[in-house]
């Protein structure tokens, strides 16, 4: 097994993993802007850090994730290669961007008003549904792309089609943030972990070169 597929089985799959388990470590807590505020007053517990490192670390994987996925498919789909990339990186740019209004509110909370603690923590919750959409549509790229390649084709179409609905999710989500329905992106950070796995355990395909044949005379 080469460097590269080694790197792109470890990628997908923290970039799946990581981001359930921190979320499932620490969800953020009560986002009344009373318990903001107050959360804000008294710190981060302590699980909340070690939830945040690996969203974090996640979120590394997932960029690695993409540039192994925009290498592989570049070749023979370089629209969906360059799509990938660039949505991608958007994503994480805003989910990563989210977090700057909690903190700020954890270094400006004295004589805060609840109502705006309540308003900047929404922020960030405004972020994830922004941040699922453009997931989708990076992997709905990805998934286009793979369906040009050597690779599994329910994973290809599972990429597909949960992007496509995930990047309608996130339409309605914009467009009516109570009505979000986070169930594709969950999918989708399930396919990086299915994708990871089935790369481990399926052979490693090699280039074999033809030797050439002498002409004969």
């Amino acid at each position: 097994m080469t460097s590269t597929h080694k790197t792109l089985i470890g990628s997908a799959i923290l970039a799946g993993l990581l981001p359930l388990v921190g979320n499932g470590l620490y969800d953020g807590g009560d986002s009344s802007g009373t318990a903001v505020l107050r959360q804000a007053e008294e710190g981060l517990p302590t699980i909340a850090y070690a939830a945040y490192s690996l969203e974090l670390a996640g979120f590394v994987a997932l960029c690695v994730l993409l540039g192994c996925l925009a290498t592989l498919i570049g070749r023979r789909s370089p629209v969906a290669a360059v799509t990938t990339v660039v949505v991608g990186t958007t994503a994480v740019a805003v989910k990563v961007a989210s977090v700057t209004p909690e903190m700020a509110l954890r270094v400006h909370h004295d004589g805060l008003d609840p109502a705006v603690a309540e308003l900047m923590a929404g922020l960030n919750g405004a972020g994830f549904v922004v941040f699922g959409f453009l997931l989708s549509v990076t992997l709905t790229a990805a998934g286009i792309g793979l369906l040009r390649t050597d690779e599994p084709r329910w994973l290809a179409w599972w990429a597909a089609v949960v992007g496509g609905l995930g990047a309608v999710a996130g339409v309605v989500g914009i467009l009516e943030p109570a009505r979000y329905v986070p169930v594709p992106f969950l999918l989708l950070l399930l396919w990086m972990m299915a994708y990871g796995l089935t790369t481990a355990v399926r052979p490693t395909r090699r280039m074999t070169v033809a030797t050439p044949v002498p002409a004969t005379q």
